[in-house]
């Protein structure tokens, strides 16, 4: 079993950064007015239960976005791990793998004519592609080279 970190952006990572501070800020704003203010009325009771619940869900969302956004290639599967959300793939229902040259994009095609694009660092993709090729040799593998014409 192999496992390969999911690529981010540097503009995505900030942002997920700058909302994961504002989700903090959020949680002790509110932590703040409930010791200041107090708990007068049902409407600011539910203000405060709404804004520490989507600060902890906003938290917990984005931080395990970025530490737990990972592929890992089994014997038998791929598993996408996008912070709390988990996709498989079955390695067996993978007919080919291209290279995208032009845009450095690695795409996996699976039989039923979907596809889905790997967002790992270009420097792993060699890896990535021998991973899964050594577990389904029947797989095909290719390169898209463009052409000049492509160019004009």
């Amino acid at each position: 079993m192999r496992t390969f970190r999911f690529r981010f952006s540097k503009t995505i990572i900030l942002l997920q950064i700058a909302a994961m501070i504002l989700a903090a800020a959020a949680i002790v704003y509110t932590a703040y007015r409930m010791a200041t203010v107090g708990f007068g009325s049902a409407s600011l009771i539910i203000q405060y239960v709404v804004l520490l619940l989507f600060g902890v869900l906003a938290l917990v969302i984005f931080s395990a976005m970025l530490i737990r956004s990972v592929y890992v290639v089994g014997k038998k599967e791929i598993v996408l791990r996008f912070g709390l959300i988990k996709t498989v793939y079955k390695i067996k229902d993978i007919e080919s793998i291209r290279l995208f040259s032009k845009t450095n994009k690695l795409v996996l095609y699976f039989k039923n004519e979907k596809y889905t694009v790997i967002s790992v660092k270009p420097e792993w993709f060699n890896d990535f592609i021998r991973e899964v090729l050594s577990h389904n040799l029947n797989i095909r593998y290719d390169v898209s080279i463009t052409d000049k014409d492509e160019d004009e």
